[in-house]
């Protein structure tokens, strides 16, 4: 069934694009985990134990949710594809990512890096003081490169696997995890949990979407063999490994330097570059749209193909 679903929920997201209304389940997300938050922070147990009880509860919450709604709906089996495509469709990311990123590019152009980084911010945190115009193109590459890996090649994996329950539970933990904030300091017990089971869900597909992005590396003057062996080389340089899959695969297919974590102002001291030419410039914005449209479309037939091999 998830083949069919899967196809629903890529015809969506390609015909309606991303509409995060108020009431989008991505944004009851973010208000249920800090909620659960405070609860579990609350609990007489050690910080590491209430992250492990706020990562389960946020995870249980969305798959049982979800997986009611398919029960319900199982009386009817159209009815049953088209709601576990919609909810599939609800926990993607693809096209607004390009759409952002798109929005950044062509805002900079017209009016400059303030206007720029309203659409950037949208995405993730950005330091105000990003002006130029390749620390503004590195950072939309950047995102482009991430959520690629977390929002397109992630939940495409998961949804082909077991559909909408599966697609909402890594889009669960990706959730826990940011609001656990692992990385902050003085929050990484309680953000331990939400950090491993993170990034177990993630291992596959960052690995997966840099495979992809190789394949997909000539519609840009990129190379496959050139694209692996740059992420072979480079793939234990940062501390999050899969974030850094992507990003790479990113560079070496443009040909440009990204520097991961230039998002991030507390990161200064800890950037780590990947690829080997110069800084990006907007130009190189547009190439790597180009290259994300392409790897995504990869992406969508592979998640058709191995839902319709595990069907």
């Amino acid at each position: 069934m998830s083949v069919f679903a899967v196809v629903v929920a890529l015809l969506l997201d390609f015909a309606l694009m991303d509409q995060k209304a108020r009431w989008h389940p991505a944004r009851a997300m973010g208000y249920v985990t800090d909620t659960l938050e405070v609860i579990c922070g609350a609990v007489g147990v050690s910080a590491r134990a209430q992250g492990a009880v706020f990562v389960a509860a946020a995870a249980c919450l969305f798959v049982f949710s979800s997986s009611f709604i398919l029960l319900v709906a199982s009386f009817s089996r159209p009815l049953l594809i088209l709601i576990d495509g919609v909810m599939i469709y609800l926990a993607m990311d693809g096209t607004r990512v390009a759409t952002e990123v798109s929005g950044a590019a062509d805002a900079f152009s017209r009016d400059g890096a303030e206007e720029a980084l309203v659409s950037l911010k949208r995405l993730a945190g950005i330091d105000s003081g990003v002006t130029c115009e390749e620390e503004i193109a590195s950072c939309a590459i950047e995102a482009l490169a991430e959520k690629f890996s977390d929002s397109v090649c992630a939940t495409l994996f998961y949804a082909a696997i077991g559909g909408a329950p599966l697609a909402w539970l890594h889009r669960a933990v990706i959730a826990s995890d940011a609001a656990a904030g692992y990385r902050d300091p003085g929050r990484s017990e309680f953000g331990w949990a939400s950090a491993r089971l993170c990034h177990i869900l993630n291992y596959p597909p960052a690995r997966i979407s840099a495979a992809i992005v190789a394949v997909a590396s000539p519609t840009v003057g990129g190379s496959i063999g050139t694209t692996l062996e740059g992420v072979k080389k480079d793939r234990g340089a940062s501390e999050i490994p899969n974030a850094w899959y992507s990003l790479v695969a990113f560079a070496d297919a443009l040909g440009v330097t990204l520097r991961y974590d230039s998002r991030r102002p507390e990161a200064l001291d800890e950037k780590t570059s990947a690829g080997t030419g110069q800084m990006p410039r907007i130009a190189d914005v547009w190439r790597a749209l180009c290259l994300y449209w392409s790897a995504y479309a990869l992406a969508a037939l592979a998640a058709v193909a191995l839902g319709g091999i595990l069907r």
